[in-house]
């Protein structure tokens, strides 16, 4: 597949199982993100993989998460629990701010997002399905904690990884005019 003909089909699939991507293609989406755009080469990002078992670990994690903020209902708390079992690898892409007089923390989570959003094509391009999540546990100290993040760390995103199981949705051609102006 071209690169842009991976660019023009890129679709998020919410149905993902097994196999994720393996050793080799992993790190070639991994390093499909490092070659994002980035201010300075100030490298802001980490990246954490969950895979296997720490995806249940990772469910744990939210289900503390919700429950630090008083969440009881057990329809929540399983669905919390059952969140990172939804795709068989998981990359995590945490914001890892660096201090600069001229590249602002914002300037610095677009990097992330972009390298996020590199890893999800090359993960397209490998034939490999994708969706990216993110929600209340992004932004929780105590899951940033728990993957690893320092305290100002923000997770910019969860890129779920796996076979797509199920047909591709189809997303209509968007009319540029609706979109794009000239100056």
């Amino acid at each position: 597949m071209s690169a842009i003909d991976t660019l023009l089909n890129r679709n998020s699939h919410a149905r993902l199982v097994d196999p994720g991507p393996d050793a080799a293609e992993l790190n070639t989406i991994l390093q499909a993100a490092l070659r994002a755009p980035d201010h300075g080469r100030l490298r802001p990002w980490r990246f954490v993989v969950v895979a296997g078992d720490r995806r249940q670990a990772l469910g744990d994690v939210f289900v503390r998460s919700l429950r630090l903020k008083g969440v009881d209902d057990p329809a929540k708390l399983e669905k919390a629990a059952n969140a990172p079992l939804r795709a068989p690898l998981i990359i995590a892409g945490l914001l890892h701010a660096v201090a600069h007089p001229k590249i602002a923390r914002e300037e610095q989570a677009h990097a992330v997002a972009a390298a996020l959003s590199a890893a999800q094509l090359a993960a397209e391009a490998l034939g490999i399905g994708s969706m990216w999540r993110t929600g209340g546990y992004a932004t929780d100290p105590s899951v940033i904690e728990s993957l690893g993040g320092a305290v100002d760390d923000q997770v910019i995103g969860f890129l779920y990884l796996g076979t797509r199981e199920g047909p591709q949705k189809l997303r209509p051609e968007e009319p540029l005019d609706t979109f794009v102006s000239y100056f």
